[in-house]
């Protein structure tokens, strides 16, 4: 109960966007940018002078969101940057042409936020016929992180130790009813499984990817 406490009273953060230093040369991706903890992560990374990769699906939204972004804040000098990147994390198939179009365009990147997810979709599988939450919040992301890896390596490589991240953003339902063994991946294979089961199972396997991430990479290089 203390960590779930915690969590919804959390201890008043140390970092924030107060005293946030200039991010100016730094590269970004955060995934689910149109609203919500992304949306907010974008803009202020915007205001200090980041380069803002808004990963989606929506062009429409995505372009919404980062004229409502542009509106809110006076960016510090010198501007940052923030730009659309299409990425459909439930479609297997658009994470490559993603991560190309990326990679063509920066020469490094500094910190990736898996961010988006879904919950309780009315459609229920994805296009590679898999559970869409499991899809969209697990296996889209993993693919998208390890094809981002060689990138993330090389700007370790040039930058001060642990300053280059994966953040994954997981869910305080994971300390309030998550099995004591873990993942059910059973449920994750039935049609007709509830939905909210599976959110969790995926809101758990978030942080297996983390932690499964942070024991692959070089502990001295490490993303």
């Amino acid at each position: 109960m203390g960590i779930i406490w915690s969590q919804i009273f959390p201890p008043p953060p140390t970092l924030t966007e107060v005293n946030l230093p200039s991010q100016d040369g730094k590269v970004f991706i955060v995934t689910g940018g149109y609203s919500g903890v992304g949306f907010h992560i974008c803009r202020i990374l915007y205001r200090v002078g980041g380069t803002v990769y808004l990963a989606g699906r929506s062009e429409e939204k995505a372009l919404e969101a980062i004229a409502k972004i542009k509106s809110l804040c006076t960016p510090t000098p010198p501007e940052g940057n923030i730009i659309f990147l299409p990425l459909s994390l439930d479609d297997l198939t658009s994470i490559k042409p993603a991560v190309k179009r990326f990679v063509a365009a920066e020469s490094r990147l500094d910190v990736l936020f898996n961010n988006a997810g879904i919950s309780s979709p009315p459609r229920g599988t994805s296009p590679q016929g898999h559970d869409l939450q499991f899809a969209t919040n697990c296996l889209g992301p993993h693919l998208f992180t390890q094809l981002l890896l060689p990138i993330l390596r090389h700007t370790a490589g040039a930058t001060p130790v642990a300053s280059v991240r994966v953040i994954w953003t997981a869910s305080i339902v994971v300390d309030a009813f998550a099995l004591e063994t873990g993942i059910d991946l059973a449920e994750l294979l039935q049609k007709d499984a509830e939905k909210s089961r599976n959110y969790l199972n995926t809101k758990i396997g978030n942080w297996f990817l983390a932690d499964a991430l942070a024991n692959q990479i070089d502990k001295h290089h490490a993303p």
